[in-house]
């Protein structure tokens, strides 16, 4: 007969549970506790509670720190580590495009497994306990060692030349998916952009994540070049794709937003990447819709190519959910997630900092369909948590999500209770 798993408590001078309990945001707790036990928390409480209702469990006192939920990254390309510092984001978007496509020329198989178990490192050293990653090369995946995080691995798919290639490798995908099971994370299927995919690939991708319950996730109204295309029928990024090949029938007056989500190309729930440009009909479009496409914004790969303001008070006053994340090395210069929130709080000042917290955690757990699981510190959940350092003595609670913000120094992270 097995024997029990073992309780452990691990108290904290603050803990920050973030979620909602009873359509209330969870306050934080002042001399607080975890109870876990087999990979998930059973019980978020004052120390003195947990001490009185788990009296035989393991103890862990960690001190004068903050206990929050590990942070979830929303976006990322783990492939282009080997970029970092490598392009410039000045240049126009097409031809920045061009440049990482030549360096992939240059690239084998063992260098993107040593930039994607590079990246995961990076990620768990700055706290990410889970990131959404989109992988370009889903024939890698078979030859990944084990994450130290949870992945949720959307596998790209494009057809700029061939939709018959593209749509063989989106069914042995799927295969892929029936074959692998979830893990400690999951799948699901990223159509890389309106440039780069056709409307028939958008819909078999869409039927395909509905019909096998994954999440879909696209770039979609990235650059001024991407807007001018479709609407215009001209400039850089037209220019680039005529010249490979591209058929450039539907650059015809439409703007991104109305292709892809007015003609209904993907399910409700879909992530939409970026959402740097919208026309006015794209808005009144997009406030009928609220909350059905979560936003998923990257403050500094934004900063990076000088892309005008991203229009947060937008997205805010229509109720949609915005979402952060790091992109890739190509494009930013780590995987550090408290950056990316720093940066967040610098473009938005106004912001409240639990706010930007919530983006990097519960709210990316809900955008993939685990609330009460993931970014959380909830009876439940996943044992997923960080201890950040905590030395300001005059520190109050009020202040505690500005703190966080705040942290330079790696956490000390926990994954299914693991540290």
């Amino acid at each position: 007969m097995p024997y029990p798993e073992a309780t452990t408590l691990y108290r904290a001078r603050h803990l920050l549970p973030m979620g909602e309990a009873r359509g209330m945001v969870r306050s934080p707790i002042e001399d607080g506790g975890i109870a876990v036990r087999g990979g998930e928390i059973v019980a978020v409480e004052s120390w003195t509670d947990l001490l009185r209702e788990h009296p035989g469990a393991i103890r862990e006192d960690l001190g004068e720190v903050i206990l929050m939920p590990g942070l979830i990254n929303a976006h990322c390309h783990l492939d282009y580590g080997m970029m970092r510092g490598a392009l410039f984001g000045g240049e126009s978007f097409s031809a920045w495009i061009q440049r990482l496509n030549g360096m992939r020329r240059s690239l084998d198989q063992s260098d993107y497994l040593d930039s994607i178990a590079a990246g995961l490192d990076e990620l768990r050293h700055w706290g990410c306990t889970t990131v959404f990653n989109i992988e370009s090369f889903p024939e890698l995946l078979p030859f990944l060692p084990e994450s130290p995080i949870r992945v949720w691995w959307f596998l790209e798919v494009l057809d700029i030349r061939s939709r018959l290639h593209s749509s063989e490798a989106l069914t042995g995908a799927i295969q892929f998916f029936e074959k692998a099971g979830e893990g400690s994370g999951g799948f699901g299927i990223s159509p890389h952009a309106p440039y780069t995919v056709s409307r028939d690939l958008y819909n078999l991708a869409g039927l395909y994540a509905e019909k096998y319950k994954v999440p879909l996730c696209t770039h979609l109204a990235e650059s001024e070049e991407e807007m001018a295309m479709f609407t215009k029928g001209e400039g850089a990024l037209y220019e680039f794709l005529r010249s490979i090949g591209r058929s450039m029938d539907d650059c015809a007056g439409m703007t991104p937003v109305q292709i892809v989500l007015g003609a209904g190309l993907i399910p409700k729930g879909s992530l939409l990447v970026h959402m740097n440009l919208l026309s006015e009909g794209d808005r009144e479009f997009l406030k009928g819709s609220a909350a059905d496409y979560p936003v998923i914004h990257c403050p500094r790969t934004h900063a990076f190519f000088n892309r005008e303001p991203f229009d947060l008070k937008y997205f805010s006053e229509s109720g949609i959910p915005v979402l952060i994340g790091t992109d890739s090395l190509a494009s930013n210069q780590d995987l550090n997630m408290f950056a990316e929130m720093r940066a967040m709080e610098s473009a938005f000042p106004e912001l409240d900092p639990m706010d930007i917290l919530s983006m990097a955690t519960n709210k990316a757990a809900a955008a993939i369909g685990r609330s009460g699981w993931l970014g959380e510190l909830s009876p439940g959940a996943a044992a997923d948590f960080i201890a950040i350092p905590d030395d300001d003595a005059e520190g109050d609670m009020e202040s505690l999500a500005k703190r966080v913000l705040a942290n330079r120094m790696p956490p000390r992270v926990w994954i299914s209770g693991r540290s």
